[in-house]
């Protein structure tokens, strides 16, 4: 039946030349795009690509009634205020609920092909968002831009600054004060810890006397496990891990190693929990672990809730999630798919609490009390008055609130602005209210029938803009700005407390300046508009902002070379281009994608980022800002042939007096005012 369901569907599908032509230039165009935009965690890409293969097989070939929608449940609730609608998330109240939910059937619905063959498919080339052809490298996971405050804390200026006296060394740079992201690379200001695949090495930090203490090889159960990322505090070290497993699908795994004799780090724990790794923060003591989990709900048993509902494991401990730790959306429909967040203590790697969201999550944001879950709704369709036109809003954002305290965590509402987010850089929490600036697309589309003919023509329409969303505490929504930017799309945002500075780009790059100290009325302030755009924005500081972006056509739009621009936001509503500058022959760095690939340091003014001279080598750039321009302070060859993956694990950091380069082939000590090598270091 499967078989047969599945030739017929492959018969029916016919696309006309000029259809194919279309979509072949827009791969190209998109491949090309995404290669700027996407992270460089290469033990991502693979599981990504394998969890895109199971979305698209799930489209494909979905059983008639494996979407149901929900139950009636004593806890719904449903708060509607100025248009918006807050939900309150519903837990379920035992297994045999939720096996309801997502069972299947049994038989397949196939698309038959028959719709397509009876419409003729005319695009108008309308004002539509074109996106720059910004060559780049595959990856997985959401990240672009950055912006960054806490509700309960003061709004992060530089998280790249050092809190330690006399700005000792360097840290990752994160989006939020007192919430701790993993990265390939750390130092506690004495040792420097760096995970490449299979191996973590540590390094004694001390400059010419630098000495390379341990190298770990770490435990693999298969040939497809993964290492990507890290956590450091106190004598621990967090490790993330993908295991793949071909019959029963991904499981994130942390292990704990205890370094208090650096020279022989010691595994003592192993945690894991269902799914592919979409994020992870740290909290205090706590890690707090979100993954995407998919169920083969061709494979499931009403009696072992395992089949059907993600697990964790804990010191060899098997469970699956509590019925009542399963939340969902009140009249939503479900798939087969979960978002699954636990919290694990650093020291021992035990389970605090676990909970799960039927549906997918695409990015997170998190505070020092709460986690902010979004997922992307598309193709959402919305009837015109004008009968023979539909206006679709193509995709609305999901945003569900999570507290947490201490390891625990309790499911709060979910709510919905329009639009997409690049990823978590777009979202804030500031004063109780949260924050989103989204690009929104709208569609339209017009049908024509001819007395003469069978054919249906249906013409579409596109247009994008920028809208800026402010929610309240319960989710609702209190103030926006609409129609921001028309035909253009939000590169990277800025949160700075009360005010906002966003980008967007087509030909040019408006940078926005807002003004949201009164959550119910936000004001736009300012427009600057400049060539090229700006992919991540870090306050630099009193009254300064730096871009790092590309440069651009300012007719065509096509992208150049890498660009650094430093914004003078003294007053907002006047916001300039002080100064400038475009590294040549450089048009890709792992830093346009990753906000953990880019050094920022206003007190040791220091700017650092890898990036490749046309595509042939790699090198490591280090600039600085003298207040009359940018100032290269050194170009360091980190390799001398091009390879992406390699080139996406280069970080700099400084400890003391010396600033250290690491790649996956050696660490390279310099001095940090003259930055002269003094000690390489191979791995």
């Amino acid at each position: 039946m499967f078989d047969e369901n599945y030739k017929k569907a492959m018969e029916n599908v016919n696309v006309d030349g000029h259809t194919k032509e279309k979509i072949f230039d827009k791969i190209t165009l998109k491949e090309e795009v995404n290669n700027h935009k996407n992270p460089a965690v290469k033990w991502r890409v693979a599981f990504a690509c394998a969890a895109c293969i199971a979305i698209v097989l799930g489209v494909l070939f979905v059983p008639k009634n494996t979407i149901k929608e929900n139950v009636e449940s004593e806890k719904s609730e449903t708060i509607v205020s100025d248009g918006t609608v807050a939900k309150v998330l519903t837990v379920s109240k035992s297994y045999d609920e939720i096996y309801e939910l997502i069972k299947p059937n049994g038989d397949f619905s196939v698309y038959d092909g028959t719709a397509l063959d009876n419409m003729l498919v005319y695009e108008e080339e309308t004002d539509m968002e074109t996106t720059p052809t910004t060559p780049a490298k595959p990856g997985a996971t959401t990240s672009a831009n950055m912006n960054g405050s806490t509700s309960n804390s003061k709004s992060e200026v530089d998280t790249n600054n050092s809190t330690g006296e006399k700005d000792e060394f360097s840290n990752t740079t994160e989006q939020v004060e007192g919430v701790n992201e993993a990265d390939i690379v750390k130092t506690d200001g004495e040792y420097i810890y760096y995970i490449n695949d299979t191996t973590l090495s540590i390094v004694k930090a001390d400059g010419e006397k630098s000495v390379l203490l341990s190298q770990t090889e770490l435990s693999h159960t298969q040939s497809k496990d993964l290492y990507g990322e890290m956590f450091l505090k106190d004598d621990r070290i967090v490790l993330l891990k993908t295991n793949y497993y071909m019959n029963s699908g991904e499981k994130v795994v942390i292990e704990i190693y205890d370094i208090t004799d650096r020279t022989a780090p010691k595994k003592i724990a192993e945690s894991c929990q269902d799914g592919y790794y979409n994020s992870s923060r740290m909290v205090g003591n706590y890690v707090y672990l979100i993954s995407n989990c998919h169920i083969n709900v061709q494979n499931i048993d009403k009696d072992d809730p395992a089949t059907f509902v993600p697990t964790t494991e804990t010191n060899g401990v098997c469970e699956a999630v509590p019925a009542d730790s399963i939340y969902r959306y009140e009249g939503e429909n479900y798939t087969n798919q979960y978002t699954v967040i636990s919290a694990f203590n650093y020291k021992d790697g035990i389970l605090s609490d676990t909970s799960s969201l039927l549906g997918g999550t695409d990015s997170i944001y998190c505070s020092q009390n709460n986690i902010l879950l979004t997922n992307t709704r598309y193709n959402v369709r919305e009837n015109s008055d004008n009968e023979s036109e539909t206006t679709y809003t193509t995709e609305k954002t999901v945003v569900s609130k999570l507290a947490i305290s201490n390891g625990k965590i309790e499911y709060k509402l979910s709510g919905e602005v329009d639009g997409r987010l690049n990823n978590q850089f777009f979202i804030d929490e500031h004063n109780g209210y949260f924050r989103f600036v989204t690009t929104v697309t709208k569609r339209v589309e017009k049908r024509y029938t001819f007395d003469n003919s069978e054919h249906q023509v249906v013409s579409y329409e596109m247009e994008n803009s920028a809208a800026l969303t402010i929610l309240d505490s319960e989710l609702k929504k209190v103030g926006e700005i609409t129609d921001l930017a028309k035909d253009e799309s939000v590169y990277s945002v800025r949160f700075m407390g009360d005010y906002a500075y966003f980008v967007t780009f087509r030909q040019v790059d408006p940078l926005f300046s807002a003004d949201l100290s009164d959550p119910k009325n936000p004001k736009i302030l300012g427009e600057l508009k400049i060539p090229g755009f700006s992919e991540y924005m870090y306050p630099y500081g009193d009254g300064l902002l730096l871009g790092f972006g590309m440069d651009a056509d300012e007719t065509s739009g096509r992208t150049k070379d890498l660009k650094l621009s430093m914004f003078d936001i003294t007053d907002p509503a006047n916001v300039t281009e002080q100064d400038m500058t475009t590294i040549d022959g450089c048009q890709y760095s792992p830093a346009l994608s990753s906000h953990k690939a880019m050094l920022v340091h206003s007190g040791k003014n220091l700017i650092g980022f890898a990036a490749t001279d046309d595509w042939r080598n790699e090198k490591y750039m280090i600039y600085k800002y003298t207040g009359d321009g940018f100032e290269k302070q050194a170009v360091i060859t980190v390799n001398d042939q091009y390879n992406y993956y390699a080139m996406t694990d280069i970080r700099g950091l400084f400890v003391g007096d010396s600033f250290y380069v690491v790649s996956d082939a050696a660490l390279q000590v310099f001095d940090i005012d003259t930055f002269s090598q003094i000690l390489s270091i191979k791995f």
